[in-house]
């Protein structure tokens, strides 16, 4: 025997209490044609690796674009924010200005050293500098010195 207490498991739910709205009966509503949840918002960082790493790519801002890039990674993986590829991009172009300064400064130590034997290996008992008759006036004038 059942107690008069006990619900019967296939009836009706009973009506809400009066002043509540009753629930939709299967869940909420779908959003409207058209709508699309609010884009996440992009990290500022990423967008200033990107920029330091494009105009660095060649020049030092490139390492600025790695610093930012490295930044932005952290802050976007704990805010959860977009832009993760922009900070990407930023550390790559960054990388790529750190070789290129790298490259230059290397071409540019391999060439003051070639150009400093080069000079070194010129004889220098027959310049025309030791002719008597040569006059530095004539220099002094057109550089206003004289």
């Amino acid at each position: 025997m059942s107690t008069p207490d006990a619900p019967d498991p296939q009836a009706p739910p009973p009506p809400p209490p009066y002043g509540q709205p009753a629930p939709p009966p299967y869940g909420a509503y779908p959003p409207p044609y058209g709508y699309y949840p609010p884009p996440r918002p992009t990290n500022g960082m990423s967008i200033a690796a990107l920029v330091c790493g494009i105009v660095g790519a060649c020049s030092p801002l490139g390492i600025l674009g790695l610093i930012f890039g490295t930044i932005a990674k952290r802050q976007i993986r704990e805010t959860g924010e977009a832009g993760e590829g922009f900070a990407t991009a930023g550390i790559v172009l960054g990388w790529i200005g750190v070789a290129s300064i790298v490259f230059w400064v290397l071409y540019f130590i391999f060439w003051i050293g070639m150009m400093g034997t080069i000079f070194s290996n010129i004889p220098t008992d027959d310049w025309p500098t030791d002719d008597s008759t040569w006059d530095y006036s004539v220099v002094l004038t057109l550089l206003g010195l004289a």
